[in-house]
């Protein structure tokens, strides 16, 4: 399994898999932004190009991807085989209330492409240790990091099991992201504004290509504002974005 993932026709054809606008709404009331892995658009240095990079929903591509990278229904059972020739199927592990409804969603986009998924619904306190220590296979989080120089652990090597979704990252990670790695320990050693921008957007570019999270979007929260309660910050960083205030 850890094989297959690691094919970037695997994870590319899972992203077109999944159908964003369905998503959007039945979940979210119509304000999700259906978008790929990239920075959100809270970030200054977002691009709704670079997430839009594989966020089409297109099961037919979707499946001759898996086709190419040898991972094929041989005994027409509707589930595709991994290389040992066992049936490609993978748990994602997620927390109750929190996106148990999108995986559910999602379980059904997948197996219509030929990947079965089961789904492990248990407590933040049974399954943060199985991801601290990388016993998962795929694992549900309902926000993420969209600035590389707030939360590196999210988007470069920044030791033996971060990132999370790269265990062995420092001795076994792709060049793409020691380059991403480099490039934001750049970041903490210039004031050089035109550098930072030019790295945070070849950061954000190798990591929209390379897509090593799959997203369903970028979500649109409503709040009821009021100037007399001050129940919104006035300022606020993009590191907020997830809790909706940067927007």
């Amino acid at each position: 399994l850890r094989q297959a993932f690691r094919d970037r026709r695997v994870r590319v054809a899972l992203s077109h898999a999944i159908n964003r606008e369905e998503l959007s709404e039945i979940l979210y009331h119509g304000l999700l932004e259906p978008a790929s892995h990239s920075f959100g658009p809270a970030s200054q240095y977002y691009s709704k190009e670079a997430g839009q990079t594989y966020a089409q929903y297109d099961p037919e591509k979707a499946r001759r991807l898996l086709d190419e990278a040898g991972f094929v229904d041989s005994d027409g059972d509707g589930i595709r085989e991994l290389g040992d020739g066992s049936a490609f199927v993978v748990t994602i592990d997620v927390i109750p209330g929190m996106g148990v409804d999108i995986c559910q969603l999602v379980t059904d986009h997948w197996r219509a492409v030929g990947v079965d998924v089961h789904l492990n619904i248990a407590l933040r306190d049974i399954l943060f240790p199985k991801w601290s220590s990388g016993s998962f296979e795929v694992f549900w989080w309902w926000g993420w990091s969209d600035d590389p120089v707030v939360n590196r652990k999210d988007w470069g090597i920044m030791g033996p099991n971060q990132p999370a979704w790269h265990r062995n990252a420092d001795q076994e990670g792709p060049e793409w992201l020691f380059e991403a790695t480099r490039l934001i320990d750049e970041l903490g050693t210039t004031v050089d504004t035109a550098l930072v921008r030019k790295n945070m957007a070849r950061i954000r570019d190798l990591h929209a290509e390379n897509t090593p999270l799959i997203i369903p979007g970028f979500a649109y929260h409503v709040w009821g504002a009021s100037t007399r309660l001050g129940n919104v910050p006035e300022e606020s960083t993009t590191a907020d974005g997830y809790r909706g205030w940067s927007r």
